[in-house]
């Protein structure tokens, strides 16, 4: 079956390129002797008004062949005008670039059906607020963003869009919280997103995501709740017989409350199969927890918190495991700042990987304190693309979840921008690939042959219509920058010969292009064995995961 997919991914590939070309030389009357998909011998064809069309046995390209595109082409006098020589130098540019332009088309419609599908949505819910960012202590958990400057919104993707293109620019958000509504002003920070092949772009960010973390608890060493029999990890699930989900719902739940609370928790037990295998079952229990009078809010007073800084494993071998800190501590600060949510644990360890960071942690109410050096790791993607980054040995437990899914608003003009978008970032990453590769930065082991393809039109098939689809779009945009490659026998050395014939108002000669036609086919030769090769190697050079360094 892997076959059938590899060539109709191929297929509709040359296909859609050759299109191109034939369209535009039909319309300004140049004569298309033969329209070829695939290479080799003549598996079927058919002629009409001219042109025999064939399907071809090695289905790795194809081509179409016009009158005169050659400088060797025997042309009548009675055809001179419908030969591709003969036309002027703004209709061959125009033809030449159409295989090209219809690769970066196609990728268009392919993303347009593919979101076409995108039915439901993360709403404009603030779930989240990251510490130290422009939403900290304007925006809560639980807001609902109707509108930005006036323009009403429903989802999280149109609120991201927004926030992204508007760095250092005010936008006047309209909230609703408990009920009501709200106008305020907030200004994105400027943050420089990190993005494949050691690029960046500034975007605009206020420090939130949609997702709500759910009433999973921390809980403190001898407070009224950890007597009462609540665990670190415990979920919360009911207060006193009514159902909670989210943290800010269990925070809700316990407003007011006095007395002794009953809270319905589940805790996993980890089951024997008599070694055959082992399960972790959530059985509930409850828990009476009467929290001391005194100011503040009733979590806080009872021992619980978010078990966001809580360590739920340690990797063995690591840094970490090395300082002494263990599942169920709680992380406190780093560098003598405090310490309020995992993901601004990891963005102070990323902003200086080279610092031994000072990291204080808590354990059963005692304090405990280290010096924290991360090693990095250094390798290569399977890809080729070289990576670096920390190695973190901690790793906690963040259950969380949205507000139920949206429809999505005008589902024509949200598949169109992200079709736009996503067209867009995958001709951006294949032309930084080539200047890479171009400059040495990017190793020629990254080159992929026919095989990765038919490796990689295999698993996305397999995997859903929507990945085959995706994949068949990046190959499309790829063909495309390829193409135009200055190089001869390539739609980019014919455009360069275009380009100098511009310049100097005379055609390269015949014999010049001749030879260039022979170093192109060379270099194209060299540059498909060398992607076999890398094929292969993948194939079967390398049991084991790409090769990386460690750096303390």
């Amino acid at each position: 079956m892997d076959v059938v997919y590899f060539v109709v991914l191929v297929g509709a590939l040359v296909f859609v390129h050759e299109l191109g070309h034939f369209v535009l030389a039909k319309a300004f009357g140049v004569k298309v002797l033969r329209f070829s998909v695939g290479f080799g011998p003549r598996i079927a064809g058919f002629e009409a008004s001219g042109t025999e069309y064939v399907l071809a046995a090695i289905p790795l390209g194809g081509y179409v062949k016009l009158l005169g595109d050659t400088p060797h082409d025997v042309v009548r006098d009675s055809e001179k005008e419908q030969s591709l020589n003969a036309q002027p130098v703004w209709r061959r540019v125009l033809i030449v670039a159409a295989g090209p332009a219809m690769n970066l088309l196609f990728p268009l419609l392919l993303f347009f059906l593919v979101h076409l599908g995108d039915g439901l949505q993360t709403p404009a819910t603030v779930g989240t607020v990251f510490p130290d960012r422009p939403a900290d202590g304007v925006l809560l958990p639980g807001d609902r963003v109707l509108a930005v400057d006036g323009d009403s919104i429903e989802t999280f993707d149109e609120l991201r869009r927004l926030v992204r293109a508007s760095p250092h620019e005010p936008l006047e958000l309209t909230v609703e919280r408990d009920g009501a509504t709200h106008e305020l002003v907030l200004t994105p920070a400027a943050t420089h997103r990190a993005l494949e092949l050691g690029r960046s772009e500034e975007v605009g960010r206020l420090g939130i995501d949609p997702y709500h973390r759910l009433a999973v608890v921390g809980v403190h060493h001898g407070s009224a709740a950890h007597q009462a029999g609540l665990r670190t990890f415990d979920r919360i699930v009911a207060v006193d017989g009514e159902p909670v989900d989210r943290w800010i719902d269990l925070v809700k739940a316990l407003e007011g409350r006095r007395g002794a609370v009953p809270l319905t928790y589940l805790r996993g037990e980890r089951l024997d199969l008599g070694g055959l295998a082992h399960l972790e079952v959530h059985r509930p229990r409850v828990a009476n927890v009467r929290a001391p009078s005194g100011g503040g809010a009733l979590p806080l007073r009872a021992g619980l918190e978010p078990c966001e800084l809580y360590v739920r494993e340690v990797i063995s071998g690591s840094a970490e495991a090395r300082l002494g800190i263990r599942p169920g501590d709680r992380l406190v600060s780093l560098n003598g700042r405090p310490l309020r949510i995992w993901a601004g644990y990891l963005a102070a360890l990323e902003a200086e990987p080279e610092r031994t960071h000072e990291l204080t942690w808590r354990r059963e109410g005692e304090l405990h304190r280290g010096e924290l050096r991360l090693p990095r790791d250094r390798g290569v993607t399977e890809a080729g693309l070289p990576f670096e980054r920390i190695r973190v040995g901690l790793r906690p437990w963040l259950p969380a979840r949205s507000e139920p899914l949206v429809e999505t608003p005008n589902r024509i003009v949200h598949a169109a921008t992200r079709a736009v978008e996503r067209t867009g970032e995958m001709l951006s990453l294949t032309f930084y690939s080539v200047v890479r590769l171009l400059q040495g930065e990017l190793s020629v082991d990254s080159l992929g042959g026919p095989l990765t393809i038919f490796d990689a039109a295999g698993d996305a098939a397999r995997e859903g219509a929507t990945n085959y689809l995706v994949l068949m779009a990046f190959i499309s945009v790829n063909l495309a920058v390829l193409n135009l490659l200055p190089i001869p026998l390539l739609d980019g050395g014919h455009l360069l010969f275009y380009l100098i014939e511009v310049v100097t108002r005379r055609k390269v000669p015949a014999k010049l292009r001749s030879r260039a036609a022979l170093a192109g086919l060379i270099l194209l030769i060299a540059l498909t064995l060398l992607a076999v090769k890398n094929d292969l190697t993948r194939a079967f050079g390398r049991d084991g995961p790409p090769p990386v360094e460690a750096e303390e």
